[in-house]
């Protein structure tokens, strides 16, 4: 599915607006599928055989114990409500990711789906795989995970609520030296997930999304993401996004000229980590595509 906009899963101040925006989404947008008979060997291939009352299935399992340390692929984990998988960078237990100074729930476990990655593969010649994407799990048969913002889903006993949708970092494209890849990955780069109910995590194990409407005013997000402009393809912004991103940025730096001596650490890393995320090196970014 080629998203353009994502700027209907942000987090706005009335949850009933956020419930139409969504709503008018899923009925405007309609997945595009891979052609039946590569679905069928994709599924033969990758995927452990699928029940009937399945949604989808975990299809590989990832954790990284640190900030730019490769991913370490796992048979199965251990998940802690409001925690975080046990080993992971982003548990509350390690705090050693890139942003965990700026934590969410939604940062205690991160899903991708398979089939986003293969259509960036097949259309774009631009291939990441699960070891590069950054995120805890693989899940086939959820694509477009942007659709399960604000609802709650089982991956075999373990509950979890999905927050917002995830944005690739530059630092991606430079890993993976593929150029292109931050724009083209923009919007199909994962899911944040706070897990509610704990529990062992098995690649193989069946999801399947529980009853109920989205309920978008639970979401909770950092500061930055309340800005629906973030979610919008960087090349494909307005002159207005792309003055809201400015400006967040532009608010960035007065924190950090403001802070004291022993805050100037953690702003200087705020400002710094904004400009690795969006590709920024100078004054001149326009809030938009990434500098090369």
């Amino acid at each position: 599915m080629e998203l353009r906009r994502l700027s209907q899963f942000w987090v706005p101040t009335v949850a009933v607006t956020a419930a139409i925006s969504l709503l008018t989404y899923l009925m405007r947008h309609k997945r595009t599928a891979l052609p039946e008979k590569a679905q069928r060997e994709r599924r033969s291939q990758r995927s452990p055989p699928r029940q009937a009352s399945q949604l989808g299935v975990v299809e590989s399992i990832w954790t990284c114990p640190g900030t730019s340390q490769a991913m370490e692929r796992q048979g199965s984990v251990e998940c802690v409500a409001g925690k975080g998988i046990v080993g992971d960078r982003y548990s509350t237990d390690v705090t050693r990711g890139r942003y965990s100074n700026t934590p969410e729930p939604g940062r205690q476990m991160t899903l991708i789906a398979a089939e986003g990655m293969e259509l960036l593969a097949d259309k774009y010649h631009l291939k990441i795989g699960p070891q590069n994407c950054r995120r805890n799990v693989v899940v086939r048969g959820l694509h477009p995970l942007s659709e399960l913002v604000g609802r709650q889903f089982r991956l075999g006993d373990v509950r979890v609520f999905a927050h917002r949708v995830s944005v690739p970092c530059m630092y991606l494209e430079g890993l993976t030296k593929q150029k292109g890849l931050f724009e083209e990955f923009y919007c199909d780069a994962g899911l944040s997930c706070e897990i509610l109910e704990g529990g062992a995590l098995s690649e193989g194990a069946s999801v399947e999304l529980l009853p109920g409407q989205p309920d978008l005013g639970r979401c909770v997000v950092g500061r930055a993401w309340t800005l629906p402009a973030l979610f919008v393809r960087p090349r494909e912004r307005s002159a207005a996004e792309r003055q809201q991103v400015l400006d967040l940025r532009q608010a960035l730096e007065a924190e950090h000229s403001s802070a004291t001596n022993t805050d100037k650490t953690s702003t200087l890393k705020k400002l710094r980590l904004f400009d690795q995320t969006h590709g920024r090196k100078n004054g001149a970014w326009d809030g938009g595509s990434p500098q090369y």
